[in-house]
C-alpha cells in the first residue's frame, strides 16, 4: 500500500522500515493529495483509486498526514533546488499524504510489451524458489535505464555470482 506516517518517517530518516524486521526502503511509496481532496473524503475509512476513470484499487483504513515536501526533497534527493525536475514535481503535489493498505482489484497491465515481466511479490517469491536463488538483487527505477544504472547492475551481478 501507500506508506502511513510512521513508515514514511522511517524511510526518510533510516532508509528502511523497522516494523517486524528491518527492510531496506530508501524511497518512500506515497500518495499526495490536495487539501480539497482530503476534505472531500473526510470521514471515509476506505478510498477507491481510479486510473482514467476505472477503479483499480481500494486504499483501506486511510491515514492522512502532512506532506513535509522540503524535508522529503532534502532527504530523498539531497537537494531542494527548485529547478530539479523531481523537486518541481514534489513541490507541485498535494500538501497531504495518504497511506493505508492497498487492495488491488485486478492485475494492472500497460499493454506495452513488458507486462509479462511485471510480477507480483508472490510471483517473484515463487520464481526465486524455482531458480533456487540464494541471493536476489533488485533495482527499482522511475526513469529509463542509463549507463550508470547498467554499470551498477552489472557490478552487483558480478559480486553475487
Amino acid at each position: 500500500g501507500f506508506m502511513r506516517e510512521k513508515q514514511f518517517l522511517q524511510s526518510q530518516h533510516f532508509n528502511c522500515l523497522l516494523d517486524a524486521a528491518v527492510t531496506n526502503q530508501s524511497v518512500p511509496i506515497v500518495l499526495a493529495v490536495t487539501t480539497k481532496d482530503m476534505q472531500r473524503v473526510e470521514g471515509n475509512t476506505d478510498l477507491v483509486l481510479r486510473y482514467r476513470g476505472v477503479a483499480k484499487a481500494v486504499l483501506r483504513n486511510v491515514e492522512f498526514y502532512e506532506h513535509r515536501k522540503e524535508e522529503r526533497c532534502a532527504r530523498q534527493f539531497g537537494t531542494t533546488n527548485p529547478n530539479h525536475p523531481y523537486i518541481k514535481q514534489v513541490m507541485a503535489s498535494g500538501d497531504w499524504l495518504v497511506g493505508g493498505e492497498l487492495e488491488v482489484l485486478e492485475r494492472i497491465t500497460w499493454s506495452d510489451g513488458l507486462d509479462q515481466y511485471r510480477l507480483t511479490p508472490k510471483e517473484l517469491k515463487q520464481k526465486f524458489k524455482e531458480l533456487k536463488a540464494d541471493a536476489v538483487f533488485a533495482f527499482q527505477l522511475r526513469n529509463p535505464i542509463h549507463n550508470g544504472h547498467a554499470l551498477l547492475m552489472s557490478d552487483c551481478k558480478r559480486q553475487l555470482t
